[in-house]
């Protein structure tokens, strides 16, 4: 397989996981009058797309023995699993802090330590990454960690099944989408949208649909008549289509609610095919410096962001308490409450890109060395992040083994676990 580095995918992973982060906020602010943001949790079904189409232009031909399969899985935990295991702990650090307080007669926010979302049960649920996997009826502790574990479980089917090469099969189109339609309605049926769809079943069956429809999305661009047309097509053309389809999505942000917001998932999906050819001029503003940066570390940003946010509620809450007119702290005035937000945000990428330096890259790296010294150096180029968590959007598309060739919450985090 051609060496292949998707940037502009990378740069959209890196908005969508800063969309994450305000949509996460409680604050008021400029940015909460912003569909895009507003709908933010559909970010998320973007990183399942783009992980899935990723993840197989980087390995569905490289996926053919137990050896090879053993080394993909050993690469996806250590590029995943560490900053997962780190922040899982500073929650659960967070808990004995509060066992003290509660010892001392103090109760926070979320009441008892090791008590309902928070209960050791499910943390034993969290650690082993099966919160997702359709038992459980509730999010819990880190709440974004619920995408990582329909990722995983995603790795774990597409492992499976990747040496029969199921998606060339000739019904494998149709009966992957027809899956997914039916996912999605469930999903944003039985949710009224999929703002609240990050457990149980819906949750299982988003990571899932979304992932596979990416790996299709892979498996139409890399021959066929998609790969002739959009290789004749100009950057031009590229660029027209492109603003159409952001327009689409901008417009079925505004008009669609409840159920109907799985509409947008189409033009969204279009996006990520568009913006695979890496021209046009939607991919020229992906590839800038700030948004190739945020996507390196969109994964750290995407797991970090909620502890960060819940704290500063519980801080505030206490140190502001209430407004005069009895109004919680976050419904402060709108110039306030814009500044707080984007300082907020700035130190999420602060922390992030230090988790990134200090966790997510020693551990990709120690995986690496684990699979062998050759996949290491061939696979420098992958990147993978958020919700993507698992997202090698960035990467080669090349198999990080050797000797083989070759990325939510509650919508008010203090109130409970989500996306």
């Amino acid at each position: 397989m051609e060496s292949a580095r998707y940037r502009a995918l990378d740069g959209l992973r890196g908005m969508a996981a800063v969309l994450v982060v305000f949509y996460h906020m409680t604050i008021a602010s400029v940015f909460k009058s912003l569909s895009i943001v507003t709908n933010g949790d559909l970010a998320v079904d973007v990183f399942f797309i783009l992980s899935g189409f990723v993840i197989s232009s980087a390995y569905a031909d490289r996926i053919d023995t137990p050896d090879t399969m053993k080394r993909f899985l050993t690469l996806r935990f250590f590029r995943v699993y560490p900053l997962h295991f780190c922040i899982l702990m500073v929650f659960l650090a967070q808990e004995f802090f509060k066992l003290y307080l509660w010892h001392k007669g103090v109760t926070l926010n979320n009441g008892a330590p090791f008590t309902g979302d928070q209960s050791l049960v499910l943390f034993f649920a969290t650690l082993f990454l099966v919160q997702a996997w359709g038992v459980f009826d509730r999010n819990f502790w880190n709440g974004p960690s619920w995408s990582i574990s329909c990722e995983a479980l995603a790795y774990l089917v597409f492992a499976l099944t990747a040496p029969l090469r199921p998606l060339r099969w000739r019904f494998a189109p149709p009966a992957i989408l027809v899956f997914a339609t039916c996912s999605y309605i469930y999903a944003a049926t039985l949710h009224d949208g999929l703002a609240q769809a990050f457990y149980g079943p819906a949750a299982m069956l988003r990571g899932l649909s979304g992932f596979f429809v990416g790996a299709l999305c892979y498996e139409a661009v890399r021959s066929g008549r998609l790969k002739a047309i959009f290789a004749a097509a100009s950057d031009r053309a590229l660029s027209l289509w492109q603003a159409g389809t952001v327009l689409a999505v901008l417009l079925l942000l505004s008009v669609c609610r409840g159920p109907s917001i799985i509409a947008v998932l189409v033009p969204l999906t279009v996006l990520v095919l568009l913006l695979h050819t890496d021209r046009g001029f939607a991919c020229t503003v992906l590839n800038t410096r700030p948004l190739q940066a945020l996507g390196k570390i969109s994964y750290s940003i995407y797991m970090v962001h909620f502890f960060i946010l819940i704290s500063t509620d519980t801080v505030l809450k206490r140190v502001i308490g209430e407004q005069p007119d009895g109004r919680p702290w976050f419904q402060m005035p709108l110039l306030q409450g814009t500044l707080l937000s984007l300082a907020l945000a700035l130190l999420v990428v602060l922390v992030a890109s230090l988790t990134w330096r200090f966790i997510e890259e020693p551990g990709r790296g120690f995986g690496r060395r684990l699979v062998g010294g050759q996949g290491a150096s061939q696979g420098a180029g992958l990147q993978s992040g958020a919700v993507a968590p698992a997202l090698d959007a960035a990467g080669r598309a090349t198999l990080e083994a050797a000797p083989a060739p070759r990325s939510e919450g509650a919508r008010k985090p203090a109130s409970g676990r989500g996306r």
